[in-house]
């Protein structure tokens, strides 16, 4: 929900430095920051004192949504959610190095089953 000091949940996903602590900023007092980019830089310059001036937590690492998967698939189902519309790109994986570079919001891979032989 937002309001004038930010938000209570930003997910930030562009992977770069200056986006987690864009991020961080647009975090409400008690809020919940949760970064699923990948940061390969050294130094990200968390703002860690704004952090605790203001009790955000920050959660990083991987997503793990298998856990929650089932529960996802039938709220969809339950609510007839257009979940196909969030895909802005559905390309061949072998076209993979190509689509990435375009940097869509949202990129769905396809390729032909695996069959056991």
């Amino acid at each position: 929900m937002p309001n004038r000091r930010g938000y209570d949940i930003v997910v930030e996903a562009s992977s770069r430095t200056s986006g987690v602590r864009r991020a961080i900023r647009a975090t409400a007092p008690g809020g919940v920051c949760t970064a699923v980019g990948y940061y390969v830089a050294t130094n990200t310059g968390v703002p860690l004192m704004h952090m605790y001036a203001n009790d955000i937590t920050l959660h990083l690492g991987v997503s793990h949504p298998r856990a929650v998967l089932p529960e996802l698939l039938d709220w969809i189902n339950a609510n007839n959610f257009p979940a196909e519309t969030v895909t802005s790109s559905l390309v061949s994986f072998d076209d993979a190095p190509h689509a990435y570079a375009e940097r869509t919001t949202k990129l769905v891979l396809h390729r032909p089953a695996v069959t056991a032989s």
